[in-house]
């Protein structure tokens, strides 16, 4: 997606929407972060109804793997199969990709109507789009659960983020007039068969260096603690590092963006792994102070971080790199959101 004014040139993108920079881009940004994040520290302070919606999860999963043929147990949050189980938390509901799309829609210029549209089409489309996502986890780590970490690391990232920007997409389409839904959907399907090569590839490449880069950041924290006089040795593991794959998704989606300049994708892509290693490094070294002196305060800030970092984030930077940089506020224009395939 690009920003462009009324004089700008390029080549053929399908007009989504006219935004009023002015008066609802800087405020939408803002008004769709703060509510994005408020969501996000109060679903992970809220234990107790979490419970309920982990449950529901996972009785919906046992209930589709049982149809398609796959006979599973359910107690509780746990769903077990032969050989195979998996206990549903936060993560793995639809919970953060409704709460992302509902803030988007929510605090988006738009009228009651259409947003009641909006989140009447998207939510289902969620709720479901986040149980084929399990389906297929339960399905293909059931013949091999070796599989579990890529498959669920693969569907958990890149998947639930592009799932989200595409129904805020279409739902944008949905209240703007311009060209043919059909020919939407033509250059929607363009973008994301270059996403899914993009990410395919990084995906490849970052299990590869994903454990060069928690190395990276780990010497931060030991030379850090070293300045207090503590000689910090960090065990090495072979588990995939899942938060760090956020700088997949993010990565993937800028670089499959055609209307975007090489330049601006660069400068966008420093400040934007920039800021996801900030957030990586507070989560490591969270996990210090949990196994190495027992402080458990900054528990509930590390999910919420992890959270925002996950689902908030790439799709944020996403959209503020390709809207370019905002106008100045004080004569009132009308520019166009672009999507270019």
């Amino acid at each position: 997606m690009v920003l462009m004014g009324n004089n700008a040139g390029g080549t053929a993108v399908a007009s989504l929407l006219r935004m009023p920079v002015h008066s609802g881009c800087l405020r939408f940004v803002s008004a769709f972060s703060i509510s994005c994040i408020t969501l996000y520290a109060l679903i992970f302070l809220l234990s107790e109804p979490l419970m309920l919606i982990n449950e529901h999860t996972a009785q919906t999963l046992g209930n589709v793997l049982y149809v398609i043929g796959i006979p599973v147990s359910v107690a509780g949050d746990l769903v077990s199969g032969k050989g195979f189980a998996v206990r549903i938390i936060p993560e793995c509901t639809a919970l953060l990709m409704a709460g992302l799309f509902a803030c988007f829609v929510l605090f988006y210029p738009a009228t009651a109507r259409q947003k009641a549209a909006g989140l009447a089409m998207g939510l289902p489309a969620l709720y479901l789009g986040n149980l084929a996502r399990l389906t297929a986890i339960f399905f293909v780590c059931t013949y091999d659960k070796r599989l579990f970490n890529i498959i669920h690391t693969l569907l958990g990232q890149v998947f639930t983020v592009t799932f989200v920007l595409v129904m805020c997409i279409l739902w944008l389409k949905s209240i703007a007039t311009g060209r043919s839904s059909k020919d939407t959907i033509i250059r929607i399907s363009g973008y994301l068969a270059r996403l899914v090569v993009i990410a395919g590839c990084l995906f490849l490449l970052w299990i590869e260096v994903n454990d060069d880069y928690i190395r990276f950041v780990d010497q931060f924290l030991v030379l850090g603690f070293s300045l207090f006089d503590y000689r910090l040795v960090i065990p090495r593991d072979t588990v995939i590092y899942y938060e760090t794959f956020n700088i997949v998704t993010f990565t993937a989606l800028l670089l499959a963006t055609r209307s975007v300049a090489w330049s601006k994708k660069v400068n966008g892509l420093a400040a934007g792994l920039t800021l996801f290693f900030s957030i990586h490094l507070f989560h490591r070294f969270n996990n210090t102070l949990m196994s190495a002196f027992q402080y458990t305060a900054f528990i509930k800030l590390d999910y919420v971080l992890c959270a925002v970092g996950q689902y908030l984030l790439p799709a944020l930077l996403w959209f503020l790199i390709t809207i370019g940089r905002l106008p100045h506020l004080k004569k009132p224009k009308v520019y166009n959101i672009k999507l270019e395939t």
